[in-house]
């Protein structure tokens, strides 16, 4: 298992049992020898990403201390109150390096939760994070971005910081699913893997605030990457719908593609040829031009955010996650992942890659979920126990008419 590595600021004992680290300041020596407890700061953590994030944090492992970041302090502060005398709010802007860096001086491990990530030409946090030897991880959903971290995979490796982009549920959790399932097909020689695709469905937005929704409608202004055979194709965004099952609690929802970053990760770390994603949503703006101007996104996002929260307390915040791999003996096998409540999962997704970075799975370089190197194997069931606190149904390496509500008897008893 890999260790965590640090000139100035080693993690402590508990996240490091096996490495040899570097000499300590005087103040962490001294917050060790009364906690053995990390220090975890969490940019947009008044967010609601962020927020769910700490929240998390805060109840699978108490003894953390959370520092709580945002420009918004009193919504920082009464979240802090909430999670315990471990937790404080910390007045951070991500646009001041200066300020960052030296936030970033007396903390352990920084979770980017500050987004959208798209559009945004700079990897500011974790540039900051090399810059002061601090581990990292963001929750970044979009593909130039997190191979623009991805760029940066030298240096950490350099200074010897272990780093993770798109560590959130999807991508992140969806990411670790769908190594699982092509190890376990790879180790049981069930042919080789073929086929991967990606199906989400949300209802409503998910209860997870203006950064998703932004996301969403910047997304639908990207042309679409996928993989078929080996090669890259550029679709349109929100083509290709297909009817999918997601079990009981959701059953089948139209999913639609998009240009998310875990096709181009999995094409390139896991070795499957023909990859893709598609998302159940249900856009009411179509206006491309206007959806290719971030700072317009922002502005409508604004206006219309107040409704679509309404809309969620009628519609729900559900999520569900499918992940379907396909081989060449004609095996199919799935993973299934369902929450009531995306707002909740999301932290607890974020929450068990921090620990999984803490713990020391890890090495040093910018790594993506379902690269071992990032989560050790050995890692991974760890990090979805942990992750999939809460959900409705959560399967691993099943065939799909085990959990499809409605599934194709072909004769004999015998399901596909």
């Amino acid at each position: 298992m890999a260790t965590v590595v640090r000139a100035c600021m080693p993690l402590p004992p508990a996240a490091v049992a096996s490495s040899s680290a570097a000499p300590s300041t005087d103040a962490q020596a001294q917050r060790r020898s009364s906690s053995s407890s990390a220090r975890v700061l969490v940019l947009g953590g008044t967010g609601r990403v962020g927020g769910s994030t700490a929240t998390a944090l805060s109840k699978l492992r108490p003894d953390l201390n959370i520092l709580i970041a945002g420009r918004n302090r009193e919504k920082g502060e009464s979240l802090a109150s909430k999670l315990g005398e471990e937790s404080e709010f910390v007045q951070v802007d991500i646009r001041d390096r200066n300020m960052l860096e030296e936030m970033l001086q007396d903390v352990d491990l920084v979770v980017h939760a500050a987004g959208p990530f798209q559009r945004e030409n700079e990897c500011t946090v974790l540039q900051a994070a090399i810059a002061t030897k601090t581990a990292y991880i963001d929750v970044c959903d979009d593909t130039d971005y997190s191979w623009r971290a991805k760029g940066f995979h030298e240096q950490a490796k350099d200074c010897g910081i272990p780093a993770i982009t798109t560590a959130g549920i999807y991508p992140g959790v969806s990411n670790v699913m769908a190594a699982e399932l092509v190890h376990a097909a790879r180790s049981e020689n069930a042919g080789e893997p073929e086929r991967l695709r990606f199906f989400y469905y949300t209802a409503g937005t998910g209860g997870a605030g203006p950064t998703i929704l932004t996301t969403s409608f910047l997304l639908l202004a990207e042309d679409v990457i996928a993989y078929n055979k080996g090669e890259e194709i550029k679709l349109k965004p929100y083509s290709g719908a297909l009817s999918i099952d997601f079990g009981k609690g959701v059953r089948k929802k139209d999913v639609y593609l998009l240009n998310l970053p875990e096709v181009k990760s999995a094409y390139k770390v896991l070795g499957v040829p023909t990859v893709s994603a598609r998302f159940g949503t249900a856009p009411f703006f179509w206006n491309w031009e206007f959806l290719r101007d971030k700072n317009k996104v922002l502005k409508l996002v604004g206006f219309v955010d107040p409704f679509v929260r309404a809309i969620d307390g009628i519609a729900g915040e559900r999520v569900s996650m499918r992940v379907d791999l396909d081989c060449s003996n004609g095996k199919n096998t799935i993973g299934l992942f369902s929450h009531r409540k995306l707002s909740v999962s999301v932290g607890y997704a974020t929450a068990a890659f921090v620990l999984a970075v803490l713990e020391g799975s890890t090495q040093p370089g910018v790594w993506f979920p379902e690269e071992p190197e990032g989560v050790a194997i050995e890692s991974r069931k760890v990090l979805l126990e942990r992750a999939s606190q809460g959900t409705t149904i959560f399967v691993m390496n099943k065939p799909s008419w085990m959990i499809e509500t409605d599934p194709k008897e072909v004769g004999l008893g015998i399901y596909v």
